[in-house]
């Protein structure tokens, strides 16, 4: 990757505005990597570099990353706070500053949020030159106003803006350089087309963004896009059974809103059925398998000698974070941490209470952990395959463990 040969590069120069510029594109790629707190920091520690070394461009870039990470974050005061911001430093670039401003006040949502949005959305149409700024600002103020014109219910200024994205939707939106990622554009487009009704093409445009989040690893703009798909769903509900999953004959039928279709018959499909059938109920995976809950083995899990090898393990493991941490190696930090998170789960899952060993039984259990798991997680991929609302809708709602639940973010009524 070009960019990760630039980062290297710029490193083994150890030259202040070398390690400015890497510490900026560092951030940005924290951000699409959803490392929201490390995000954060790197964003101070690159502000705090580029001001004590006259970097022309601090303020802009800093501002712009911001915009990213409060929006990830979504928190309201800090949405207010940041649309605020934005049009006190744009002052040279009007239309840019009122769009974001009207995006994040949109965002913020609460009815005087809402009027402000419309004020700072009414000033940028009377300056009337926001389909002519081509430049690198432009993805992040148009993705901005069409946030404040679905949220605002704007359907002509929504029409508009889809015109403007429509040749566009095969790309991306980067703020400068990689100082900021703002999203695919087929998202933004998706979201107006939904907002004008037009629920296929939504569709369409929202399940191409997400196609784009996904291999780029974005999963903060990746969640952002299955809501949008599964609240597009939710919209469109005009019948008493919103969504379907039931075996018909040998197979199972499936559908959310009109879309449907059949699958062979899978353990999965059979395991989400007993889910969704109690909804906001825990249900232990040896319910799920059919096991005996009362089939334990005698024996422990651990001896003292292994416990005391994971323990050295995790110790190492916590010397090798804080190295790649202090290096700014985003990479390898992560792969550290998912290494001591599932030693950490390990050690958990092979304590009892107060630290004393659990029985050996309780592998049995941990085969149907697994088992379950894996069966509910092909079976949400192969709806997600022939009717990917419901299928973004359940991977988005089924909670997966020792003990499984149902628990959506948006009601269905299920026909099953």
């Amino acid at each position: 990757m070009v960019l990760t040969e630039y980062l290297e590069a710029a490193e083994r120069f150890r030259q202040p505005r070398h390690d400015y510029l890497a510490l900026t594109r560092r951030a940005a790629l924290a951000m699409i990597d959803g490392q929201l707190d490390e995000a954060e920091r790197l964003i101070a520690d690159a502000s705090a570099l580029g001001e004590r070394i006259g970097e022309p461009d601090t303020g802009n870039v800093r501002l712009s990353q911001l915009l990213g990470l409060v929006r990830a974050r979504g928190q309201p005061e800090q949405l207010r706070a940041t649309a605020a911001e934005a049009i006190r430093w744009w002052v040279g670039v009007p239309s840019h500053a009122h769009a974001v401003s009207a995006g994040f006040f949109a965002l913020a949502g609460a009815p005087d949020d809402l009027a402000a949005a419309r004020r700072a959305l009414d000033t940028v149409i009377a300056l009337g030159n926001w389909r002519e700024d081509k430049s690198y600002l432009w993805s992040v103020f148009v993705g901005a106003m069409a946030t404040a014109a679905v949220r605002l219910d704007d359907k002509q200024l929504c029409a508009e803006l889809l015109t403007e994205l429509e040749p566009l939707t095969g790309e991306c939106g980067v703020n400068g350089a990689v100082v900021c990622f703002m999203g695919s554009n087929a998202h933004w487009a998706g979201i107006l087309a939904g907002a004008l009704g037009r629920t296929d093409d939504a569709r369409t445009l929202l399940h191409h963004a997400l196609t784009t989040h996904r291999q780029l690893g974005a999963t903060v703009w990746e969640a952002e896009t299955r809501a949008e798909l599964a609240a597009l769903a939710v919209s469109g509900a005009d019948s008493a059974d919103d969504a379907e999953l039931r075996r018909d004959g040998e197979l199972w039928r499936l559908g959310l809103q009109g879309s449907s279709a059949h699958l062979r018959d899978l353990k999965g499909l059979a395991d989400l059925a007993m889910l969704l059938a109690r909804p906001g109920v825990d249900v232990h995976v040896l319910e799920l398998a059919g096991a005996d809950s009362h089939d334990r083995d005698s024996g422990t899990l651990l001896d003292a000698t292994a416990r005391a090898a994971y323990r050295r393990r995790l110790e190492d493991l916590d010397e090798d974070l804080a190295a790649a941490q202090d290096d700014h190696d985003l990479g390898r930090a992560e792969q550290v941490a998912t290494e001591r998170e599932a030693l950490i789960t390990e050690l958990s899952r092979a304590a009892g209470l107060a630290g004393r060993d659990r029985p050996l039984g309780a592998s049995t259990t941990e085969r149907a952990r697994k088992a379950v798991t894996a069966r509910i997680r092909e079976a949400i991929s192969r709806i997600e395959a022939v009717v990917p609302e419901l299928g973004a809708h359940l991977d988005r709602s089924v909670r997966t463990g020792t003990v499984c639940r149902y628990e959506p973010a948006e009601q269905l009524t299920w026909n099953l």
